[in-house]
């Protein structure tokens, strides 16, 4: 008993500490003044993306390279890139009427400085930059803009990218479900339920596989509170889907694979993944656990730098990849992405976490964890051991 005072006592003690932080400053994206963007396109200036189909191999993320010119370079001339590609006025909603004359309703889903790996950029007027996208449902296209960010100024337009299949199932989320052996599965799509139905193709590594329907949800720019995320910080989230996979067999490994069968009968098909079920309630065994709070969420490519501390949240995630054979279960305590309210921060979030979310349960949680260690995983303390880093 003594044992298990201490160890709820230091996740107070750490749980204490992350409220201390104050790390809530500027958003990146609303750093950018978009709705005061007009266009001042330059015949002698171009921008061009390379590849233009991206997920040749399947992958849900790529790298690509952008070069552009400009004949009047400066230090704050920038590159944003768009999803959807089509970012003129004629996407502006008309609940988010203008009084001035932006041609842009929308901000850019990342943005980076277009000197930022070609120093010699001010005096050549050329540069190039190498950028990771993922699958986000939608096409992309890649702007080059003069005047800063705060009075934007559009200069070219590239050519658009886009991913095999930008509806594809993507970034699945595991959670431990209500009873110990159930796990739910979460992911995101382009399909809604009129255009195919969701499911899991699910079972024991090895052995025969069933199939788990999903429930589809979605929400609409009418649901935000307000601004940024019904205006400029506004993205379709697409459909998210969750499946139950029930009557799990204790400390069993098992594989599976997200589906979407369209009405045409085609099936569409994610990649494999695995994780290991729970296991039996007071059985002896070791259950490690990782606990943290607030890590935020960072681009690969150095775009979007948040509060200039956003490195460590690739490091952590960097981190429990590398540990991840040796963890059982993760509990992430809000704040989580740090998007306030540019909604494409969240597929950007669930992409970097993928591959921990994916074969571990990845549980959201907040004061209520140590109720949740105390009683999910062990209901007593003759069940399992917790080894627990914070």
């Amino acid at each position: 008993m003594r044992e298990l005072r201490s160890i709820c006592l230091g996740i107070l003690l750490v749980l204490g500490a992350f409220r201390l932080t104050i790390s809530h400053e500027d958003q990146p994206l609303s750093k950018i003044a978009i709705h005061k963007a007009v266009f001042a396109l330059d015949d002698n200036a171009y921008i061009k993306a390379s590849p233009s189909i991206l997920g040749m191999k399947g992958q849900n993320s790529d790298w690509l390279t952008v070069e552009y010119n400009s004949p009047n370079p400066s230090v704050g001339d920038w590159i944003g890139v768009f999803s959807p590609s089509n970012f003129s006025s004629s996407t502006c909603p008309a609940e988010n009427p203008r009084v001035y004359p932006p041609l842009l309703c929308s901000a850019p889903i990342k943005f980076q400085y277009a000197n930022y790996s070609s120093p010699q950029y001010k005096s050549t007027g050329k540069g190039s930059l190498k950028l990771q996208l993922i699958n986000q449902r939608s096409d992309f296209s890649f702007v080059l803009f003069t005047n800063g960010l705060l009075n934007p100024k559009v200069v070219a337009v590239s050519n658009k990218v886009t991913f095999t299949n930008p509806n594809a199932p993507v970034y699945p989320r595991l959670a431990q479900g209500k009873v110990w052996n159930e796990m739910t599965v979460t992911w995101t799509s382009g399909y809604g339920i009129n255009e195919a139905e969701p499911f899991v193709e699910w079972g024991p590594k090895g052995g025969d596989r069933t199939y788990s329907p999903a429930g589809t949800l979605t929400f609409g720019r009418g649901s935000m509170c307000g601004a940024p995320a019904r205006t400029v910080g506004w993205r379709d989230p697409g459909y998210i889907h969750t499946g139950f996979l029930r009557e799990l067999w204790p400390n069993a490994m098992y594989t599976y694979k997200l589906g979407h069968r369209l009405f045409n009968g085609t099936y569409i098909w994610s990649s494999e993944y695995q994780f290991k079920a729970s296991p039996y309630p007071g059985q002896d065994s070791l259950q490690q656990v990782i606990i943290f709070g607030d890590m935020g969420k960072d681009e690969a490519d150095g775009s979007n730098e948040y509060n200039n501390f956003q490195r460590g949240s690739l490091n952590t995630t960097r981190q429990l990849i590398q540990d991840l054979k040796n963890i059982d279960i993760v509990f992430h305590i809000g704040d989580i992405c740090y998007a306030n309210g540019y909604i494409s921060q969240w597929d950007q979030f669930t992409a970097q976490i993928e591959p921990i979310a994916s074969t571990v349960p990845y549980m959201i949680a907040r004061f209520v964890i140590i109720h949740y260690v105390a009683h999910q995983l062990g209901t007593a303390l003759t069940g399992p051991k917790l080894d627990l880093t914070l």
